[in-house]
C-alpha cells in the first residue's frame, strides 16, 4: 500500500470476468485518466460527470470527487458507493469494481478528422452541422450511431448522432443550442467552413436493425437527427416497410426538417408521418406530446418495431403508456440523453429536458451495471486464455493479475464471488416485464432495448440476428489476420460439443459456453462496446443455458455454421457472411425452440382435468419442487389461481414458469417466499395469498422429508430436533396460519401431505413428525366441519424424483450410512405390492382430486399412496 504521504496511489480494478489490471494514480490524477494511459479501456463517454457511463463500485479506500451532474450518479447510488471514475480522485489506495469485462476494456474506437463543409441555423433554437471526413471510406457506421465531436479551442467532447445516412459522403448533425454550452458557442459564434474537427466513433447501439418488420418512429427534438439517419438509409436501400414517424417538439422554435421529411415522404412509398408541438400556443396541425398521437394500428398487431429518441421525459413517458395501453411491440429500441450541464434549478432541468437536451453528454452506460452475461466465468487458466486471445500482445504497463478463484488480489480474497448488483432499480413506470438491462435513472443518458418473451416470440432470435449482420456491416474487410485466427480458434472450439452424424450435443453446457464466446467476439472485433452490450442484454446465453441444459438433439451444420461465417469473413464476402449469419440464426432458433418445446412437455403434468380448479386459490407449500411443485403445475393447468410457497429461490422460477403460460384455461401464479417452520413464515404465505387473491380456497402442505437416515440409536439430540422441526412444524403452523381466515368465509380444503413412513426403518424422528401430520389431519378435521371446511391427507410412499435443488441435508457419507439409506429403499420396496417406487405425477393425482369439489364428501381421512402399502 502507498505510504500517506506519497504521491501516487495503487488503484485496483476488479473487472466482471474476474480479471484485476492495477494502475498507478498520481495525486489529483482521476481513475479514468490513469486507466487510460496504462492503455486500459474503462466505460466513458463524457469525462466530465454527465453522463454515467463510467459508474462503478468502490469496494474500498477514499478519494475526493469533482462537480458532476446528478443525472450521472444519483444522492442515493452515491450513498450506496457508486462512484463516476472520471470524476474521483484518490486519496489512498482504491479497490473499483468495473461494470465491463476485461475483453470489452481492451476495445476502442476509431479516430477520425474532419472540415466543417457548412454551418446552417435551422430554427433560433437548431443548427445543422455538416463535416468532410478525409477518411470517409474507413467510417463505417449504422443509421442511429453516434460519435464523440471534439469542440474545437476547447478540451471537451460532446455526443451527436448522425443525421446523415450511412450511405452518404457528407456527415451531417442537429445541434441544438443552449446558452453557455462550450458546443453551442463554438457553432454559433466560432466555427468556419474549413476548420478542423477531430472525433471519435461510430458509438451507441440504437440502430435501425435489419428486418421486414414495420416501424414505427418517435422523435423528440433533436433527437430526429437518428431518425433521419434510419429514413435515409430505408430511402437508399429502396425499402418498402411500412413506417411511421411521430415527430414531436415543445415549441414551433424547435421543429426543423419538415422540408427533408416532406422529400422522404416522397422518395419511400410506405412512409407517412406527422409532427406535434407541446405549446398549447403552436400554429402546427397537431397540438401535444407524441404519445397523444401513438394508435395501435402503428404497432402493426405487434408486429411492429419501434425506434424512439429524445429527452428522457419523453421516453419514460413513452414506455409507460406503452405498457400502460397493453403496446408490445416486436422490438423496442430506445435512446435518451441527460443535460450535459446541470441547471440552475429543477425546474430549469425540467424544462430543459422537455425541450430536448441542448448538448448530449456521450454517456452510453455500460449494461453491464446490472446483473449480467458471464456468470460463472472459468478460473485462471481460461480467463487468461480469453485475455490472451483478445490482445495478444499486452504491454508493460499492464499489470495483470488473475487469482485461483477469479476475484482475489495479491493472495487476499478481496472481491465477493458475487456479480455487481444493479445500480439503480428499474423504474416503476417500465413494462410488467423487467425493463430491458442498461437502466441508468430516470433521468439519465440510456440506450436500451425490449422485447416480448421468448416464450411468446420469435423477435429476440430475429433481434439477435439483426445485431450481428449490423457488426458485420463494421467488420468485414476491416479487420486483422490476426483478428480473424482469435475468431477461427473460437468456431473452432465449438466443433467437438456437436455430434454431426447423430444430430445431438455431445455436451450441451459446452457448447452454450463455446458459442457464446463465439458470437460476442464479432461485436468485440467492431471495437464498440455497446454493441456487444446490446448483444448480451438479448440474454441468448443465458436462455441457452436454461434450455439447452437437457436438450440432446441440434441441427448438425451449428457448428459447421461457425466455421463457414470466418471463411466468409476472412475472404471478405459480405454476401455469403449474410446468408450464413442468416441461415444460422434459424438453425439456432429451431435448436431452442426443439429444446423448449421438450422441456415444456416435461414439465407438463401427466393426468389433468381441465377447469376443475377454476376460480380457485391454491396455496402449496414446498412448491418449489417435488410433489409441491408437480402439485402446483397441476393446480395451475386445472385452472388454480395458485401461490406457491418454499424456502428457497428455486420456487421464484417455478412460479415464473406458470405465469408465463397464457394458455386457455390456466390460471395465474405468485411465489412467496417463508420459512414455514417459524409462525412468522406461514403467515407471511396466507398474508401474501389473501393482498393478491383476496381468499384462499384450498390450502396444500407439503412441506417436509427425511433428512437422515440411521437408526433411532444412532440419532443424536439436535437431529432429532431438526426431523420435528423440518416435517412437523410447518403443518401445523400453516393449518394454524389458514384456518381462521377459512372460519370467517365457511368453507375451505386442507390438504396435508404425511407419509407412510409411519411404518418405516432407520427414520424415527420422521415418523413421528408424519404421525403427528395424520393426528393433525384428523383432530382438526373433528373441529372444522362444523365450519364448511375439509382437512384430508395423502401418504405418499416411495417417490421417484429429480436430485432435489435444495438438498433437505447432508447425504449419505460413510459406507455405513448408504447402508442405513439401502434399508429404507428395501423396505420401501418390499412394503408396497406393486413393487416399485411411485410417480411424481401419482402423488399430485391423489392430492388434487382431495383438494378439489369432487372429494366433497370426503374429510378427515388419510389416503396412502404407496402401491398398496398402508403404513
Amino acid at each position: 500500500m502507498s505510504a500517506a504521504n506519497a504521491t501516487t496511489h495503487d488503484v485496483a480494478l476488479a473487472f466482471e470476468d474476474g480479471v484485476t489490471r492495477f494502475v498507478r494514480c498520481r495525486e489529483g490524477q482521476t481513475v479514468m485518466d490513469a486507466a487510460y494511459r496504462s492503455k486500459i479501456n474503462i466505460p466513458v463517454d463524457c469525462s466530465d460527470g454527465a453522463c454515467g457511463t463510467c459508474k462503478s463500485f468502490l469496494e474500498s479506500g477514499e478519494f475526493e470527487m469533482d462537480d458532476y451532474v446528478e443525472d450521472a450518479l444519483a444522492p442515493d447510488e452515491e450513498a450506496a458507493g457508486y462512484v463516476l471514475t472520471c470524476s474521483m480522485r484518490p486519496k489512498t489506495d482504491l479497490v473499483v469494481q468495473i461494470p465491463t469485462t476485461s475483453a470489452v476494456a481492451k476495445t476502442s474506437a476509431g479516430k477520425f478528422t474532419a472540415t466543417v463543409a457548412g454551418i446552417e441555423r435551422l430554427s433560433s433554437t437548431t443548427m445543422s452541422l455538416a463535416l468532410d471526413c478525409a477518411d470517409r471510406p474507413k467510417l463505417v457506421f449504422l443509421p442511429g450511431q453516434y460519435v464523440n465531436i471534439a469542440v474545437p479551442g476547447t478540451d471537451q467532447t460532446r455526443s451527436y448522432s448522425f443525421s446523415s445516412g450511412p450511405d452518404d459522403e457528407q456527415l451531417t448533425f442537429l445541434i441544438k443550442l443552449s446558452p453557455g454550452g462550450v458546443m453551442s458557442d463554438w457553432v454559433e459564434n466560432h466555427a468556419a467552413v474549413g476548420d478542423s474537427v477531430p472525433f471519435t466513433g461510430p458509438h451507441g447501439s440504437f440502430f435501425l436493425r435489419e428486418s421486414e418488420a414495420p416501424l414505427l418512429l418517435l422523435a423528440g427534438g433533436t433527437g430526429l437527427a437518428p431518425i433521419l439517419a434510419i429514413l435515409r438509409r430505408l430511402r437508399a436501400s429502396g425499402s418498402t416497410r411500412p413506417t411511421h414517424l411521430i415527430y414531436g417538439a415543445t415549441t414551433d422554435d424547435d421543429v426543423v426538417g419538415l422540408e427533408t421529411l416532406a422529400s422522404l415522404e416522397s422518395a419511400l412509398d410506405a412512409f407517412t408521418w406527422v409532427h406535434t408541438v407541446a405549446d398549447e400556443g403552436t400554429s402546427a396541425e397537431r397540438q401535444g406530446y407524441v404519445t397523444a398521437h401513438a394508435e395501435a394500428v402503428h404497432l402493426h398487431d405487434g408486429d411492429a418495431a419501434v425506434y424512439l429518441c429524445g429527452p428522457p421525459p419523453m421516453v419514460d413517458a413513452v414506455r409507460s403508456d406503452f405498457a400502460e395501453r397493453g403496446f408490445e411491440p416486436s422490438g423496442f429500441y430506445y435512446e435518451k440523453f441527460a443535460l450535459a450541464a446541470k441547471p440552475d434549478s429543477e425546474q430549469d432541468a425540467a424544462q430543459d429536458l422537455e425541450a430536448a437536451e441542448p448538448e448530449r453528454g456521450a454517456a452510453v452506460p455500460s449494461v453491464e451495471q446490472v446483473e449480467q452475461v458471464e456468470q460463472g466465468e472459468p478460473a485462471a487458466e481460461r480467463a487468461t486464455a480469453r485475455a490472451d486471445l483478445l490482445d495478444p500482445e499486452p504491454t508493460d504497463e499492464d499489470d495483470l493479475i488473475v487469482a485461483d478463484d477469479a476475484r482475489g488480489m495479491l493472495g487476499r480474497d478481496v472481491f465477493g464471488a458475487t456479480t455487481i448488483e444493479p445500480l439503480v432499480a428499474a423504474a416503476p413506470s417500465a413494462p410488467e416485464r423487467p425493463a430491458a438491462p442498461g437502466v441508468v435513472s430516470a433521468g439519465g443518458y440510456e440506450i436500451g432495448q425490449q422485447h416480448p418473451s421468448i416464450q411468446v416470440s420469435d423477435a429476440i432470435f430475429d433481434a439477435r440476428r439483426a445485431l450481428e449482420l449490423g457488426a458485420l456491416e463494421l467488420t468485414v474487410g476491416r479487420i486483422t489476420s490476426r483478428q480473424i485466427a482469435g475468431y477461427r480458434l473460437l468456431a473452432e472450439s465449438t466443433v467437438p460439443y456437436v455430434d454431426v452424424e447423430n444430430e445431438r450435443f455431445t455436451d450441451a453446457a459446452g457448447y452454450t459456453e463455446s458459442n457464446a464466446a463465439f458470437h460476442d467476439h464479432l461485436f468485440t472485433l467492431t471495437g464498440n462496446e455497446h454493441l456487444l452490450h446490446a448483444y448480451q442484454d438479448l440474454g441468448v446465453k443465458g436462455h441457452m443455458e436454461e434450455t439447452l441444459r437437457r436438450a440432446t438433439w441440434c441441427d448438425p451444420r451449428c457448428a459447421q455454421d461457425h466455421l463457414d461465417i470466418v471463411d466468409a469473413v476472412e475472404s471478405g464476402d459480405r454476401d455469403e457472411a449474410r446468408r450464413l449469419i442468416s441461415e444460422h440464426a434459424e438453425r439456432s432458433k429451431a435448436t431452442t425452440r426443439r429444446a423448449m418445446d421438450t422441456q415444456l412437455a416435461a414439465k407438463r403434468p401427466r393426468f389433468v382435468t381441465p377447469g376443475r380448479f377454476a376460480d380457485h386459490v391454491v396455496v402449496i407449500t414446498g412448491a418449489g419442487q417435488g410433489i409441491g411443485e408437480i402439485t402446483a403445475r397441476r393446480i395451475h393447468a386445472e385452472g388454480g389461481l395458485v401461490v406457491l410457497a418454499d424456502r428457497a429461490d428455486p420456487v421464484k422460477e417455478v412460479a415464473a414458469d406458470l405465469a408465463e403460460d397464457r394458455s386457455a384455461g390456466v390460471g395465474d401464479a405468485i411465489a412467496v417466499l417463508a420459512d414455514l417452520e417459524t409462525w412468522e413464515g406461514a403467515v407471511a404465505v396466507v398474508t401474501a395469498a389473501l393482498e393478491q387473491f383476496g381468499r384462499i380456497d384450498v390450502a396444500v402442505h407439503t412441506v417436509g422429508g427425511t433428512i437422515w437416515a440411521k437408526p433411532y440409536d444412532q440419532y443424536p439430540p439436535e437431529d432429532i430436533q431438526a426431523e420435528i422441526q423440518r416435517s412437523l412444524w410447518p403443518t401445523l403452523w400453516s393449518c394454524r396460519a389458514v384456518a381462521p381466515h377459512m372460519i370467517e368465509r365457511g368453507r375451505g380444503t386442507i390438504v396435508n401431505v404425511s407419509s407412510v413412513a409411519t411404518r418405516g426403518v432407520h427414520r424415527v424422528p420422521y415418523a413421528a413428525a408424519k404421525g403427528g401430520v395424520n393426528a393433525i389431519t384428523s383432530a382438526l378435521a373433528l373441529e372444522l366441519a362444523p365450519h364448511g371446511i375439509r382437512v384430508t391427507a395423502t401418504a405418499p410412499g416411495g417417490t421417484d424424483a429429480p436430485e432435489r435443488r435444495t438438498p433437505r441435508g447432508p447425504g449419505p457419507a460413510s459406507d455405513q450410512e448408504q447402508e442405513w439409506y439401502q434399508g429404507i429403499v428395501d423396505q420401501t420396496v418390499d412394503s408396497s405390492l406393486m413393487k416399485r417406487y411411485g410417480t411424481l405425477d401419482e402423488q399430485a393425482a391423489a392430492i388434487a382430486f382431495l383438494a378439489s369439489p369432487e372429494a366433497s364428501y370426503i374429510t378427515g381421512s388419510v389416503l396412502p399412496v404407496a402401491g398398496g402399502d398402508l403404513g
